[in-house]
Order: C-alpha cells, then sequence, then structure tokens
C-alpha cells in the first residue's frame, strides 16, 4: 500500500468517498419522488424523445442532458423509468425528484422532471470519537456540485492530540467518453502507533509527511469505472533510530484501478452491488519497491421497502512492503479490529440488517443496523489472526444536505473480548 498512517487513510478515504453519490456503504436520505400520469406496470411501446427540467438552481441542464442522453430514443417502460430516478438519486444532488410523463407524436413520450436541489456548498465542522484512536475534529470547505456538474472540491483541517493534518480535493468527474480527473493534497505531522490484535503497541513514531496525487478517471458506460494515477509520498521520521524501517523516504506512486457498479433507489434506500479491485507501486530514494493489490465487494438488497440486507467485503495484500506500510482494518471492511492493527494481508466481510426506522419529511431520515463480522489476517509474528464479531449502531441523514450527518456504532470482538465504540458528528462513516 502507499506509506498512508490510519489517520491519513481515514481522511483520503473521507474525501473520495464523499464524492460518490451513496457515501459508501449506507443509505442516503429518504427523499420525495412520484411518477404522474398513470404509469401502469405494463411495458410502454414508444420511445423518450425527450427530457426536460424544472428546479434547477445550480446545476446545469447540459450536465444532467449528457448523463441521461443513453435514454433517448429508447423504448420508455416502467423498468427504464425506474433506472432514470435511481441514476438521479444516485447523484445525490436533489431532496426532492418528480417525474412527468406527457404524451408526444407518434405514440412516444417526453418526460418533465421538476426536482429541488440539496445544499451541497457548505462550511462542514467535523467531530468524531473513537476508543481506539480517540477524539478528532477539524472542519471542510466542501462543494459536491462545482460547476454544476457534480465536480466535487474540499479542502479543511483534521486535528487530534496525535495528528495535524491540512488537506485539499479537487474531482472533476468523468462522463462516458470524457474522462475526469481528480486531484488530491495532505501535509500532516503526527505521532504513529502500530498496534498487534490484542492492542499492544509494537512501534511507535513521530513523523512528517506530505502527500500529492492526480488521477485521470474513465467512465467506460453506466456501470464501469476506470482509474489510474501517479503520485508523490514524503516520509520524513524524527527518530531514524527506534526501527531500520524508519528512514528519510520520497517515493513515486502508481496506480490503477476498476470499479463495477449499479444502483437501485426504493424509496427509502439506494443500495448498490458494487466490485472494486485497485492495485499499487512505489519505489523509494532507496530503490525500495513495495506493491499493494486491494479489493471490496459490496451488495445491499432491499427485503421489503424499509429492510435491506447488507454485505460488505474486503482484501488486501502488501508484496516487499516496510512495517510502515501494512493496511488497517479499514481494508476488510471490518469494524471489530483494534484502530491501529496494521498488517501486509487482510481479508474480511460484514454482513447484516439495516433498518429504516424513523422518517421525519423537514429533516431525514434515521436509520439502525446491526452486522456479523469475521477477518482473517496476518499478525506482526506471522502467526494467522482470525477473529468474529458484530457491530451495531445508528446512523442520520439530513434530507436537505448533500453531505452525511451523524452516525454512531458499538463493534464487539468476540474472539478478543474486546468492545469498541465509534461516534461522528458532520460525516458518517
Amino acid at each position: 500500500m502507499n506509506k498512508l498512517s490510519k489517520t491519513k487513510f481515514f481522511a483520503l478515504f473521507l474525501l473520495v468517498m464523499m464524492s460518490s453519490a451513496a457515501h459508501g456503504q449506507n443509505g442516503t436520505p429518504r427523499q420525495q419522488s412520484s411518477f404522474q400520469n398513470g404509469e401502469s406496470g405494463a411495458a410502454s411501446e414508444g420511445l423518450l424523445q425527450k427530457i426536460t427540467f424544472q428546479g434547477l438552481k445550480r446545476t446545469k441542464d447540459s450536465y444532467l442532458q449528457g448523463e441521461l442522453k443513453t435514454f433517448i430514443n429508447r423504448p420508455l417502460t416502467p423498468k427504464t423509468m425506474s433506472v432514470i430516478e435511481s441514476d438521479l438519486q444516485a447523484m445525490n444532488l436533489f431532496s426532492s425528484i418528480n417525474i412527468e410523463k406527457i404524451p408526444a407524436s407518434d405514440g412516444n413520450f417526453e418526460l418533465k422532471i421538476t426536482v429541488k436541489e440539496k445544499i451541497t456548498f457548505i462550511p462542514l465542522p467535523f467531530a468524531m470519537y473513537s476508543s481506539g484512536t480517540g477524539f478528532m475534529c477539524g472542519g471542510f470547505v466542501m462543494d459536491m456540485n462545482a460547476g454544476g456538474q457534480k465536480d466535487m472540491f474540499v479542502t479543511g483541517l483534521l486535528w487530534s492530540l496525535d495528528n495535524t493534518m491540512v488537506m485539499g480535493l479537487y474531482s472533476h468527474s468523468p462522463k462516458i467518453g470524457l474522462p475526469g480527473f481528480r486531484l488530491i493534497g495532505t501535509v500532516s505531522n503526527q505521532t504513529r502507533r502500530l498496534k498487534n490484535s490484542d492492542g499492544d503497541t509494537l512501534l511507535k513514531y513521530e513523523h512528517f509527511g506530505a502527500n500529492a496525487s492526480g488521477s485521470i478517471l474513465f467512465k467506460l458506460n453506466r456501470y464501469n469505472n476506470l482509474d489510474a494515477g501517479l503520485g508523490y509520498a514524503g516520509f520524513f521520521p524524527k527518530d531514524q533510530d527506534i526501527h531500520k524501517d524508519l528512514y528519510v523516504r520520497n517515493l513515486g506512486i502508481a496506480s490503477a484501478g476498476w470499479n463495477i457498479m449499479d444502483k437501485e433507489w426504493n424509496g427509502v434506500f439506494l443500495s448498490e452491488t458494487s466490485f472494486g479491485l485497485d492495485g499499487k507501486i512505489s519505489l523509494d530514494n532507496k530503490a525500495h519497491a513495495t506493491t499493494s493489490v486491494t479489493s471490496t465487494l459490496k451488495i445491499q438488497q432491499p427485503l421489503i421497502q424499509k429492510l435491506r440486507l447488507n454485505i460488505d467485503g474486503g482484501a488486501g495484500i502488501v508484496f516487499n512492503g516496510l512495517i510502515t506500510d501494512g493496511l488497517g482494518k479499514s481494508s476488510a471492511r471490518v469494524t471489530i479490529l483494534e484502530d491501529k492493527f496494521s498488517t501486509p494481508k487482510i481479508a474480511g466481510a460484514a454482513t447484516g440488517l439495516e433498518l429504516s426506522f424513523l422518517h421525519i419529511e423537514k429533516i431525514g431520515t434515521f436509520s439502525i443496523y446491526g452486522n456479523y463480522e469475521f477477518v482473517f489476517a496476518q499478525e506482526f509474528d506471522d502467526s494467522l489472526l482470525f477473529c468474529q464479531g458484530f457491530n451495531t449502531g445508528m446512523k442520520v441523514y439530513l434530507k436537505g444536505l448533500a453531505f452525511p450527518a451523524l452516525s454512531m456504532g458499538l463493534a464487539y470482538n468476540a474472539t478478543k473480548n474486546q468492545f469498541s465504540f465509534a461516534g461522528s458528528f458532520g460525516v458518517s462513516f
């Protein structure tokens, strides 16, 4: 993997994931939507000739037309209308969507879509607490719809007792046939602790770090996305005598990834089915090369309208890595491990249910969830680790904002008989 600490990984993961429509593995706020003019379950034989939008303020009509152009001159079936609504919900730009089917010439149809936009530009305070990492706070200036075409701009500061970090991101959304890009930069000063699964500190060191990277983003079709990037990471430990792997490192990094994803809206949850595969190679000033491969799998399936099954898995392996190059528990998509646990090999999964138990029209949606988790990993002494347990918690999604709002969760590692708690305000993870 790259040379990011757990805190840096969380920060960059947060920045990248906030640009996704569904905010990672969670549902979006319940958003009002309706089909008018008596759309029945029978397939329509007419073609969709035109789509018009009303209610746009920041979002460009040309952007939406470009995103939905593949539906023009296709049969307007109930399934097509459902897919169009799901695509609009996945943009995470609108708090309400009203779709009206209008007869046109020759038995064909037009769609008039009336929307109400969310707040997508805001100074956003952020705070989180974890029993493993302690308290962290900060603030972002965020625009999730920069340029009116779902570009994302984020800059801000994160602070904790062990870490001070300044970061920034700009992402230009790709379109089918037209690539986009992502630029990320961080500067930090932090104290890092590497721990085993029992929570014992195996290495503690302080270092200054600087990272910058750029990626080209490709949207091959509605489902497939590719990215390729180059970056720099500077690692400057303040005490190089405590471990042989702690030396000044200037690294060049090359990365590539593939993600296939589909999303479907059912009036409560925007459910995702996806698979991702990422590879990275870095070379430092001592000609030490490190390679990593990570993968993710997500399946979200509604059982009834307000209850869905969630399956979230991940795996990763680092080849020829130094002790500072380990993977964290986030690579396995689990919560039951120690926050500062680090390993060169890990695989895990979480499966469970999420229930939308309360919706307040002017505020948003409250959900509760419960998952069973298991994880395999390699300890520092090369022994194989297996843990299992559960996590449960609650999430809140504000209707009018394009940002996650609040989350809290309790995890129990039954194998180690360890409890951990995490909560956040301003972001949801």
